[in-house]
This record gives structure tokens, C-alpha cells and sequence, in this order.
């Protein structure tokens, strides 16, 4: 062996020994026990995770191999949410090893990630804009939650804030572990093995700028703050995609260990019955309104927790809304380890900071939304990350959330004027068709039927159009049409300026099926399709208007037919 292997060797056992002497001061603490609530805890609390991730995507386990996971950890839920498009018709809730195991569905936006929790399945392809993406889930009956917000890639982060979310993922696993993956890598590496857990929640601190911006959203509507495992049980090397697309990988952190982290508690009005649909129906039900909290249990557990208000004799509970009626008050009470903090947040701000075990308060009588923040020794993060966080009471926020939620609408028409039908142009790309047949009679009127038809393969810009030729769009703001499909779709208006940049285009996506209706789409509202030089369609140069089915909400090798009364442009 020559000298400079041997030296090699040396070093690197002499690494490991100082390595190892070093784990006992580098290990986290162990979470600590709490005490049985000292009130009557109800209603029913319930834990579990949220947002798992299967070998159906991207994750490395199948959901009763996660279930059996969940089960060693004493959880009672899983919420699954796996990566996909939402054709796929979810599983039926069923329980596996003790554990109600429910489906749903993560659908990549142009604007981040959306959680799509209930609802059926979509007869077309969930993608493209978000807003488009969120009314199709409220179409449908799901709710729809903003997923990891606060990720350190760009690439995965929230971006459309103009979208009514109806929640949010205020912490997420995945991106705090990715954060401190550099950072922290082998520190965390060490004690992974002895304490995963701990170890885990030792990366988290308090994620400020995601917290800050749901204090902003719900002073204008409800939202839903609900932490996300994002669990996959893999972990790739180069870490640059989402879903994972490493063929390498190492299993950490794995599903136990993930769900031991952090869950979610939601408060019940009724025990789970075993019938795993009917207590799903209202595991989602009592999610959509509120009735959740986040412990992290790699702190303590298992912790629980009470959150009411008062006024006028009608008392609410966390997620409700209040209506003033005289003097309010705030009841908070706290199973906490010791040494416990606790925070009450008014508008986001704090209001009282406690290490009493209740807190009982009067706050003034105006519009206000409230929600705590519990803090326990041993929240390393910089800041600390809270070991509880509540969902907000909203005091006298009702008229001010309704008045949001139906802003008032687009200015009347003043005048409009139509887009001659021998004007329309049919264009479809190599492969796919696209027609036009006058003379078709839709519910006594007068139309056109354009069918289309993409051609197959993998996707790769298939598409098929009508295309209206105009001259500039001053004067104009919007563009009206009249239309149904034979099944339910989605249908893009698209506005093109062919002197910039080889054809800039700007577009909204808008829904039709088989109910004629009228459709509006405001110039103000169209969004850049791929690069454009400009957040907003230069209306004076604008030359072409389309209608396009495309990639984006069709399938290939699809077809189908589209009837259109008119189309017109309009102003004020």
C-alpha cells in the first residue's frame, strides 16, 4: 500500500471517529411528552397527515405500505396526493391497518402546484392557468390548496396570488428539507439514524413570508392554513426537478419518520364510524372549514388544543366566522409540554403572548381575524418554528369576505360589433384537423360547428384553431361569444400581435359544454402565452384573434365538436 493511500485511509477514519464523538452533542433533543388536556376535549380531534405522495407518482411506497407506515405512528388518517392531471377517477376511501386512507390529487399550474382535495373526477386534463385550474376543481366539488408556497425553487412556488386559493400549505416538509439540505446536509445526515424525527424537525424554522401572506388573504376570505408532509421517501442527488426524476436516489427521509415529524389535527363533530366513506365526507368537510391545526410532534406530543369565540351568547369555533353582537371574547386552552408560550395573533400581528395554560380575552368589537401560535423549548429553527399552529377565528369579517368574494362586475357594453363569420379561418397543426360547417341550428339559432380533431403521439404542440383576422382592438375591451361543446372542455381565446417578437401571443382559457352560453373575456384579464415582451396585449397591434384546443386541457388523438352563434367585440 503506498504512502499516499494509507495517509487517505487515516484521514478518512480519522474523520469518521471525530464524527462519531461528535453525534451525542449534535443530536436534537427527543420530543417530549404532553399531558391529557385538563378540559373535556371536543369535538373529537383527530391526527393524521396530509399531502403523501405513492409509487403512483413520484413517491417510493404503495398506499398500504404509507398506511402501514401511518399506523406504527399511531396516525389515524392519510390524506394521498399524488401527482396528476385529476382524469384519474380517485380510490374510494378505505381503511388499511386502522388507517382511513383517502385519494386526491397534486395538478401542476402554470402558477405552481395545486392540492385538488374532493371532488370527481375531471372529464378533461386539470393544467394550465390557475384560476382556470381552481374553477374546475370548485366545478367539480374539491377545494383547492396552494402546495408548498415557500419552496426554495422558484420553480415550485406559488406565484398567482390573484388566484382564490382556498388554501394553503403555510409549512411544507419537502421544502424546508430541501433548504437545509446544503446547508445543514451532514449534520442532519448524522442524526438522521438515531433520532429521524427530531432530526427533521430540527431543519424547520418559522416560515414568516408564508405566514404573512395568508394573514394578507384572509383578511379578504376564508383560507385555509393546513401543513404539508409532501413525503415521498426519496431523496435525489441533483435535486433540480418536480416530480423527482433522479433514476438515483436514497430512501430518506422515509414515511415513518416523516409523519413522526409533523401532522395535521382536525377537530370532528362526531368519533369516525369505521364506514371509511362517510368519515371521509367529513374529514374534508371539517378540512374545507377550517377545523385543522399543525403540531409538530418531533417536538412534543401528542398536544392538543381549544380555540373559541364568544359574543351575544352564540360562541364558534376555529374556522367559523362571528358575528358581533357586544362584548367579544377569545377562550384559548393548551396541552403543551412545559415551558409552553402561547401567541394570539390579531390581523397577523401579535396581540398577547402567555405561558398560561388558558387564555380567556376580550378584544374590541370590530372586524378582526385571530389565530395562535403555540412555541415550546427546543424550536431550533431561526426564528423557532411554532409547535402549534391554529386555523383563524374571523370576528365580524362576513359582509367583508361576501363583498370580496362578488367584487362588482366589468363595466355595460356601449357598443360592439361582429367578427363577419366568412371571416373565420380554420388552421390546425401537421396531423390534426380542424373544420368549419355553416347553416347549423343550436336551440333555434343560427351557428357554426367547428370541429376539431389532434392528432396522437406523445404531446408535442398539437392543436387546432379558428382564427379571426382584425385590425388592432383600440376602442375595444373585450371579446363576446356564444357557444356549447359536445362534452365538457376548455377552449382557449388568444389574442396575437404577429409583428412582435414572430408572433407574441396572450390568452385565457374558457369552459363549455353541452348548455349553450354566453361567454365574456375582458382584454385585461389575458395572460402571456409563452415569452412575450410584455405582461399585457398591446391592443393596437394586435391582428389575429384565436380559439385554439390544444395540449394543454385536450388529450391526443382526441376529437370533438365546438357550436358558435357569433362572436363580437365590445367596449364601454
Amino acid at each position: 500500500m503506498t504512502r499516499p493511500i494509507r495517509l487517505a485511509i487515516l484521514s478518512v477514519l480519522l474523520a469518521g471517529a471525530l464524527a462519531v464523538a461528535a453525534i451525542p452533542s449534535l443530536l436534537p433533543a427527543p420530543a417530549a411528552s404532553t399531558p391529557a388536556p385538563h378540559w373535556r376535549s371536543e369535538p373529537l380531534t383527530v391526527r393524521g397527515v396530509y399531502h403523501v405522495h405513492s409509487v403512483r407518482s413520484d413517491g417510493t411506497g404503495t398506499p398500504e405500505e404509507i398506511a402501514v407506515a401511518a399506523a406504527r405512528d399511531g396516525l389515524q388518517f392519510v390524506i394521498m396526493t399524488d401527482h396528476g392531471d385529476a382524469t384519474r377517477a380517485p380510490d374510494p376511501p378505505r381503511y388499511v391497518s386502522g388507517v382511513l386512507v383517502i385519494d386526491a390529487v397534486e395538478v401542476s399550474t402554470n402558477g405552481g402546484h395545486l392540492v385538488v382535495l374532493g371532488g370527481r373526477p375531471s372529464p378533461f386534463p386539470l393544467a394550465g392557468e390557475p384560476s382556470a385550474v381552481l374553477e374546475d376543481a370548485h366545478r367539480l366539488g374539491g377545494m383547492g390548496i396552494a402546495a408548498h408556497p415557500g419552496s426554495p425553487r422558484a420553480s415550485l412556488q406559488w406565484s398567482d396570488w390573484d388566484v382564490p386559493v382556498d388554501g394553503l400549505e403555510w409549512l411544507n416538509a419537502d421544502s424546508e428539507w430541501r433548504d437545509e439540505l446544503f446547508a445543514s446536509l451532514g449534520r442532519l445526515m448524522l442524526t438522521y439514524w438515531l433520532r429521524p424525527a427530531e432530526t427533521l424537525t430540527a431543519s424547520l424554522d418559522r416560515p414568516a413570508g408564508v405566514l404573512g401572506r395568508w394573514d394578507a388573504m384572509t383578511s379578504r376570505r376564508r383560507v385555509v392554513g393546513i401543513a404539508g408532509s409532501d413525503a415521498h421517501a426519496r431523496l435525489g442527488f441533483r435535486q433540480q426537478t418536480e416530480p423527482y426524476q433522479e433514476g438515483r436516489h436514497v430512501p430518506v427521509p422515509s414515511y415513518q419518520s416523516s409523519f413522526a415529524a409533523f401532522g395535521i389535527r382536525v377537530q370532528l363533530d362526531a368519533p369516525l364510524s369505521g364506514d371509511a366513506a362517510r368519515d371521509a365526507g367529513q374529514l374534508l368537510d371539517r378540512i374545507r372549514w377550517g377545523r385543522v391545526f399543525t403540531v409538530i410532534d418531533g417536538l412534543a406530543a401528542p398536544g392538543d388544543f381549544d380555540f373559541t369565540a364568544t359574543s351575544g351568547g352564540h360562541s364558534v369555533r376555529m374556522g367559523d366566522y362571528l358575528d358581533i353582537n357586544g362584548e367579544v371574547k377569545l377562550h384559548v386552552k393548551m396541552a403543551s409540554p412545559p415551558g409552553a408560550r402561547m401567541a394570539l395573533l390579531r390581523n397577523g400581528e401579535m396581540l398577547f403572548d402567555t405561558r398560561d395554560r388558558e387564555l380567556h380575552v376580550g378584544v374590541l368589537p370590530e372586524p378582526a381575524v385571530y389565530r395562535v401560535e403555540i412555541f415550546v423549548p427546543g424550536g431550533e429553527g431561526q426564528p423557532p418554528i411554532p409547535w402549534l399552529v391554529s386555523n383563524p377565528i374571523y370576528i365580524g369579517m362576513r359582509e367583508r369576505h361576501d363583498a370580496a368574494a362578488h367584487p362588482a362586475g366589468a363595466p355595460s357594453v356601449a357598443r360592439k360589433s361582429a367578427i363577419a363569420t366568412d371571416a373565420w379561418v380554420a388552421e390546425a397543426s401537421p396531423g390534426s384537423a380542424s373544420a368549419l360547417r355553416p347553416g347549423v341550428i343550436v336551440d333555434g339559432i343560427a351557428a357554426i360547428e367547428w370541429t376539431y380533431a389532434l392528432a396522437g403521439g406523445a404531446p408535442s404542440g398539437q392543436y387546432a384553431a379558428l382564427r379571426f383576422p382584425v385590425d388592432g382592438l383600440s376602442g375595444h375591451d373585450r371579446v363576446q361569444l356564444r357557444g356549447r361543446a359536445a362534452q365538457p372542455m376548455r377552449v382557449w381565446v388568444q389574442v396575437r400581435a404577429s409583428a412582435l417578437g414572430g408572433g407574441e401571443r396572450w390568452g385565457k382559457s374558457v369552459y363549455l359544454d353541452d348548455a349553450f352560453r354566453g361567454v365574456e373575456v375582458l382584454f385585461q384579464d389575458l395572460r402571456p402565452i409563452g415569452s412575450t415582451s410584455r405582461p399585457s396585449p398591446p391592443l393596437d397591434q394586435i391582428d389575429v384573434i384565436l380559439l385554439v384546443v390544444d395540449t394543454v386541457n385536450t388529450r391526443t388523438a382526441s376529437s370533438g365538436a365546438v357550436q358558435l352563434a357569433d362572436l363580437w367585440l365590445a367596449g364601454q
